[in-house]
């Protein structure tokens, strides 16, 4: 190899190439039949590797030296012939692959593409092997490979529709045409799929995708993620139907909670939610919650195999019928952010003010939805989480197992055990709790006093009382009863 110039290691003849794109096609279907193939990778001077067969050979140009190839198809027109389609197929897998296979047991099949003439029986079985490679390989779910193989016989019939639209014309397409048309739709294909970059500008092109917002912590190098409230809810409520799925889930939890005074059939009836709903002017009013939780994420395979914990606030229209209320694509997230920034008060302060903004928005201005002409207002609901977390963001002790550990009254830890006959418990109120933060503040947090640590993240929140807006963690009180 010199800079301007390839040679084909396996030719007597030592032919010369100015692409190594046409020294890959000439050693694919010159040599990769040869019994006693042999080939040295000399593409770079650290390199050296020596191949015994072409399929190992081309993982490894696929894997390493992929450029050489792509600045080749980006600058000439895209080969139409049969081998070069089936070879990049076949790439696409060896080029995604892990060198430990995940199914060790799981024999490769190769397919010699060497003959122009492909039978519709061969194209069955390389697709089924498509399918099965997507499946065992990379461990895709079956309704994943389902449609996979519906999008493609979509593209199918597009291509079909375009080449008809070329010769609407005329009975008869020229094959100039339909290889122009085939070019065009893969070098589309192509460019879509190159890269992060280029499939996120289609998205923002096609589906009206906006990436989340950047909020700058303190120090400046540390930041957090948020999509805004007001632009998830725009697209999610686009849907005339599911509007009209709300409102008659509203009226007819309405309905159900007069007839029968002593049921709560809904978060609307609860006290809480009556005084923020009497607060609010309008009558176009839905209900928002929150959800906040921790999660740890790994790279199994990365250097560095620590877990990274991330605290995670989702939301949730509280007045979604149960039906779609229970699916977990009812639940979008808000705001991701890593668990140590929000160790610092400042980066702190700074993420939760853009978040209550957000939401203090919502309750003041409401949203305009096109299909209703008219604009919705919001109010919030609750902030749920587990009882560390709920106390976390309520400005409580995190610690269960000393002193007034309770949100909803003063029973201490060592009062727990006492049955409910023998004693009575003081409840936490608005006014009490407000009493025993002004004490904390003036002591600049350096005291816990009956459970109450430091203000809220949410005190500005409109709406929000620690008090009332964080319900109980039932699944870890009742089904773990870690708390009690």
């Amino acid at each position: 190899m010199s800079q301007l110039h390839y040679f084909c290691p396996l030719c007597i003849s030592r032919n010369v190439f100015q692409h190594y794109r046409t020294l890959f096609a000439h050693i694919r279907d010159g040599h990769r039949e040869e019994p006693s193939f042999s080939i040295q990778c000399e593409l770079s001077m650290w390199c050296g590797s020596r191949y015994s067969s072409f399929d190992s050979y081309r993982s490894h140009i696929y894997r390493y030296y992929r450029s050489l190839i792509d600045s080749f198809d980006n600058n000439v027109t895209i080969s139409t012939n049969v081998n070069d389609i089936f070879d990049n197929i076949e790439d696409l897998f060896s080029d995604l692959a892990f060198n430990n296979r995940l199914f060790s047991s799981f024999d490769s099949v190769s397919f010699p593409f060497t003959d122009q003439r492909l039978r519709f029986d061969k194209l069955a079985q390389y697709y089924a092997y498509f399918l099965l490679e997507l499946r065992e390989h990379h461990l895709l779910p079956q309704k994943v490979v389902q449609l996979i193989s519906s999008n493609i016989c979509t593209l199918l019939d597009m291509i079909i529709k375009l080449i008809k639209t070329k010769a609407s014309s005329s009975s008869f397409l020229s094959v100039t045409d339909f290889e122009a048309t085939c070019t065009r739709v893969t070098s589309m294909i192509n460019a879509i799929s190159k890269n992060e970059y280029q499939f996120l500008k289609q998205c923002e092109k096609h589906f009206n995708y906006q990436p989340p917002t950047k909020i700058v912590l303190d120090p400046a190098d540390e930041l957090a993620y948020y999509v805004p409230l007001k632009q998830s809810l725009s697209n999610t409520l686009q849907n005339g139907q599911l509007l009209q799925a709300i409102v008659d889930n509203i009226n007819s939890l309405s309905n159900g909670a007069t007839q029968d005074k002593d049921l709560v059939l809904s978060n609307r009836e609860s006290h809480f939610v009556k005084t923020n709903l009497r607060r609010q002017t309008n009558s176009n009013v839905l209900l928002l919650k929150l959800y906040t939780d921790g999660i740890s994420v790994t790279n199994p395979i990365g250097p560095n195999r620590d877990s990274h914990k991330f605290t995670c606030f989702y939301y949730l229209l509280d007045d979604l019928p149960e039906v779609i209320r229970s699916q977990v694509n009812s639940i979008g997230l808000h705001c991701i952010c890593y668990t140590k920034h929000l160790n610092n008060d400042n980066s702190r302060m700074i993420l939760m003010n853009v978040l209550v903004e957000d939401l203090n928005k919502l309750q003041t201005e409401g949203i305009t939805i096109p299909c209703l002409s008219s604009r919705i207002y919001f109010v919030f609901s609750s902030v749920c989480g587990d009882n560390l977390a709920s106390n976390e963001v309520g400005g409580f002790q995190k610690s269960f197992s000393s002193g007034s550990f309770c949100r909803y009254c003063f029973i201490t830890y060592e009062q727990k055990h006492i049955p409910l006959t023998d004693i009575s418990f003081v409840p936490r109120t608005r006014l009490k709790h407000d009493m025993i933060l002004n004490q904390v503040v003036l002591k600049n947090g350096r005291q816990i006093i009956q459970g109450v640590k430091s203000p809220s993240w949410f005190k500005d929140l409109i709406g929000f009382h620690p008090t009332e807006s964080l319900p109980p963690d039932v699944m870890h009180d009742f089904a773990e009863g870690s708390t009690l």
